[in-house]
Parts: structure tokens; sequence; C-alpha cells
């Protein structure tokens, strides 16, 4: 029998993962070795039932699973392809659940610090004028909120999010990664939707970007890294103490 997808060793499926969660993991990687562009064709269901030697029940199942996050797409009897999509659009299928409980918004905030942290020096090297002076209108901004506080509390706090997410996007925008910033902005933005979990805004914060802002114009990575773990620590005890 046949198998375009699978050589050597991929053909003895591991016992721990169910078939059709095997099945997908081997189509991702056909997918991703032979660097497929969207709408590639990959078959019928017939086709990788009889490449794979199982039923047609896991194979379904696998393109279920791979629909799901939209990594394929297929029409009646005219098979499987390779979906259109973009990298966003495949986290936030794979994101969404775990903003749903405290466990998984601490397994979104460790991204973020290691994201954030990681792509310090690359946004040190890379970060044009108009992106410092964008960093500051925003730190301004929060000031201004926050003297609104007492006002309408409840307003503050989203904008003050708001304001916050666009921070940090713009920090990550700066590293010039464009996958590392595809991945940072559904993340935060997910990260943030568990505000139930997320501190008051307070001046505090906005001194911290403040500092992460000056030490980027003075293209100074070791204040930067410092200053973005400074401003992190309430996270990172977050996850220390759920780790304890």
């Amino acid at each position: 029998m046949s198998n375009t997808f699978e050589s050597g060793n991929k053909n003895m499926l591991e016992p721990a993962m169910s078939l059709s969660a095997q099945i997908a993991e081997r189509i991702c990687e056909r997918i991703q070795d032979e660097k497929l562009v969207p709408g590639t064709y990959l078959g019928t269901v017939d086709k990788l039932t009889e490449q794979f030697g199982v039923s047609r029940t896991v194979i379904r199942e696998a393109i279920g699973s791979l629909r799901g996050l939209g990594i394929i797409t297929g029409r009646p009897k005219l098979g499987l392809s390779v979906a259109e999509g973009d990298v966003q659009s495949v986290l936030r299928k794979a994101l969404i659940p775990r903003t749903t409980n405290k466990k998984g918004w601490l397994e979104l905030a460790k991204f973020r610090v290691v994201i954030e942290i990681g792509s310090m020096p690359l946004a040190i090297e890379n970060t044009t004028t108009e992106q410092i002076d964008r960093l500051n209108l925003l730190v301004t901004e929060q000031k201004q909120l926050l003297e609104d506080q007492q006002k309408d509390p409840s307003r503050v706090f989203q904008e003050f999010i708001q304001k916050d997410l666009l921070f940090h996007e713009t920090l990550l925008e700066a590293a010039n990664q464009d996958l590392i910033s595809q991945f940072h902005q559904v993340l935060v933005k997910y990260f943030y939707q568990g505000e139930t979990y997320f501190p008051s805004p307070t001046i505090k914060m906005v001194h911290e970007h403040a500092d992460i802002v000056k030490s980027i114009t003075d293209r100074d990575s070791a204040s930067a890294l410092q200053a973005m773990n400074v401003h992190l620590s309430p996270i990172l005890k977050l996850i220390k103490t759920a780790n304890a």
C-alpha cells in the first residue's frame, strides 16, 4: 500500500496519541516540510484513507480538527486542500479556549513574558523616531486617563487596557520581526480578555512605560531589559505563585 505522507519511522503511529491526532500531525508535517502554499491539493478522504491505512472515521476526525484550526479546507467531491489563511487566524483558534480560566490565562502570560523580554534587543536596534513618538504619546494619554479614573472607573479601565495593548504592540512592531509581531498581537489580545486577573491601572505602570521608552530612546539594551522586567514583574509573580 502506498503512503505519500509518511516514510521510514513515520509509518509507526505513536500509541500515546489518538490515531486521528497522529494523522493530523502528519498532514501538518507534510504541509510544513514541502512548504505547500494555500490551494495545494491534498487528496480526497478515500485517498487519505488508503495512504494512511486507517478507517474513514479516523481520517474524518483528523480532517475535522485541521479544518477547525483553519489549516485545510475542502468541498464535496473536489477533495481537500491547504486553506487560505494567515498566522493570526490559526493562532486565534488555538488560543481562544485558554482565555476562559486562570490557568489558561497564566499560560498566555508566560508566552507574553518570553516574547516581550526576548524582543527588547531587536526593538532597541530597530525602533524608529516615529515609533518612539507614538510610545511617548501613549504614555501621555495613559496619564490623562488616570486623572479621570475617579469619574468613570469602568471606562478608564477599558481605555487604559487599550492604550496598554497599543503600547506593547508598538514595541513588538519596533522589533521589526513580522512573525513575532503577529503572534504577539493575537496573544496579547486574549491576554487582556482575562481582565479578571488584570491589575487595576496605576501611575506606577505609566512610569514603567516611560522608563522603557527612555531606555529605547537612549539605545540602552541593559536598561531596557531591566525596565521591561520591572514592568512585567506582577505577571512573573502571578506565574511563580501559581507554580508554587
